[in-house]
């Protein structure tokens, strides 16, 4: 089962008050375990499970006995527990299609307290991967929360939703793993030792986690990126956005915003990937090994979702990337074995970049950038798709760069291109879930919904829903970049370029709007 041994988690209690940040949120967080061990897997479904395929055995020794078809007794052993998990599974999966939310939680509760037991190993990775997709939508989450409240169960991970545990937990050092959100990646980038920095721990002193984002920083935004930004190719990509607005139809699903290697999606490949590492987009052959991996939705999950990614469908192309970065100007510039960057080696930054270009840096700020300027439409949720993202642009004044930033911010806080963050349970705990307190085991996977976080009526007032880029405290209390305001232990190292390059396109495609 994935996730840190029970040895790794005896070391991380070590660690001082932040080894479990939710233990001291002073409500809806985490409390101590009732007890010292889980409820015996013997009163829950695993014990029907084994009864089941018991049964299942029994039937087709007697079939083999009194009619000699031996063979039935091997296809017994593997059809009877593939049932029994092929039900199981669909009756989590398929209750809330039905508005029974609270009966998908409690199902998948024993899977969660006995992870190793073998029901639970052959169902969770489908309860992580088919709710993990659903809990990208961020009206299914809002319909979560108003049918079980801020805490309970769902896609295998016990979610927080209360806005100050959520703030607890960015401000606090975690343990991760491979996972973006609620979702189960494979395939993520390594060399000789694991480099991918969404699932390392920051926990330790001098941790690898600090170090790696420190190079990627480092070799990312300050070799010659200030320079690069303000150059006359810079200019150039910024001129060809503004040409494409006016030629391309550009309302929500047509051309400026589906195509590939224009318009916008166009844009933010040739100008991140110039910016960040100075390589050539203007070379058609390289843009076309970028376009590959960087179109559409479908390459995320071929390249890095469990379970799509397993095959590695998607590895030429991976590569091709990988040999477009390794060779570009800035990383020719690298300098290997610096100790300040964990040892970090070319390669690795390679491969790291080359997945958080596709997982991140690419895909959130095309659709936070998508949103603001109308080519997508607010959640379908309490009439936030109502609301005229294109008419309140129409209405700024695009030299208040202050208040550009605040509309972008407002955006996101309804429709943010990240909806949570994970971490690793460093102890066993108990949660309240539905009135019934619910003991976990160390080594539990955690949710924290910042999407959810930034729609509580308690913190953000009654017209939560609307939106108000003048709202009190929408900076201090962002937590668009895995931050909250200023604040954040793993805040998002793009988070600058992003919302810069989101506020300079509200300026130039605005200013063709009003031409």
């Amino acid at each position: 089962w994935p996730g840190p041994s029970w040895s790794r988690m005896v070391e991380l209690r070590c660690c001082g008050p932040e080894a479990e940040p939710l233990m001291q949120a002073a409500s809806n967080g985490l409390m101590p375990p009732t007890s010292k061990a889980m409820p015996s897997a013997l009163c829950s479904v695993h014990a029907a499970f084994v009864i089941v395929i018991i049964a299942g055995i029994a039937m087709s020794i007697v079939d083999a006995v009194l009619l000699h078809f031996w063979w039935v007794i091997p296809i017994a052993l593997l059809v009877v527990p593939f049932l029994f998990a092929l039900v199981y599974t669909t009756m989590i999966l398929a209750s809330p299609q039905f508005g029974m939310w609270s009966t998908s939680s409690r199902l998948q509760i024993p899977l969660m307290q006995h992870p190793g037991c073998l029901l639970s190993r052959i169902v969770m990775p489908w309860i992580n991967f088919g709710q993990g997709l659903n809990m990208c939508s961020n009206a299914w989450c809002h319909k979560i929360r108003e049918n079980l409240g801020k805490t309970y169960v769902m896609a295998g991970m016990v979610v927080f939703a209360d806005f100050e545990a959520v703030a607890l937990t960015l401000k606090s050092t975690q343990v991760r793993t491979q996972y973006l959100g609620a979702q189960p990646l494979t395939n993520v980038p390594k060399v000789d030792r694991a480099i991918f920095i969404l699932g390392l721990a920051n926990v330790e002193k001098g941790n690898l986690h600090e170090k790696f984002v420190a190079c990627f920083y480092h070799y990312m935004f300050n070799v010659g990126f200030a320079e690069r930004v303000k150059s006359e190719k810079a200019k150039r990509f910024w001129d060809q956005l503004a040409e494409d607005y006016k030629n391309m139809p550009h309302g929500q699903g047509e051309q400026f915003y589906t195509e590939d290697a224009k318009g916008l999606r166009g844009f933010f490949i040739r100008y991140f990937f110039y910016v960040m590492l100075e390589t050539d987009t203007e070379d058609p052959a390289i843009m076309k090994d970028l376009v590959a991996m960087m179109r559409g939705d479908e390459p995320i999950g071929y390249c890095y979702l469990w379970p799509m990614a397993i095959v590695n469908w998607y590895g030429s192309i991976i590569k091709a990337v990988d040999n477009r970065i390794f060779n570009s100007a800035v990383m020719s510039k690298f300098v290997e074995g610096e100790e300040r960057f964990g040892s970090m080696t070319k390669l690795e930054l390679t491969r790291l970049t080359t997945c958080i270009m596709r997982l991140a840096a690419i895909t959130g700020t095309l659709q936070l950038a998508k949103t603001i300027t109308g080519g997508l439409s607010m959640p379908a949720y309490a009439d936030m798709d109502k609301i005229d993202v294109v008419a309140e642009w129409d209405k700024l004044n695009l030299r208040d760069t202050h208040m550009l930033e605040n509309f972008c911010l407002e955006v996101a806080r309804l429709f943010p291109p990240v909806s949570s963050v994970h971490h690793i349970a460093t102890e066993p705990f108990s949660v309240v879930l539905q009135g019934q307190t619910v003991d976990f085991p160390a080594g539990t996977k955690i949710l924290v919904p910042t999407n959810l976080a930034m729609t509580e009526k308690e913190t953000w007032g009654v017209n939560v829903f609307k939106f108000d880029p003048t709202r009190p405290d929408l900076r201090e209390k962002n937590m668009v970049f895995a931050n909250v305001g200023k604040d954040g232990s793993r805040i998002c190292p793009g988070k600058n370029l992003a919302l810069d390059t989101c506020v300079e396109i509200l300026r130039v495609l605005g200013k063709v709007r009003r031409q």
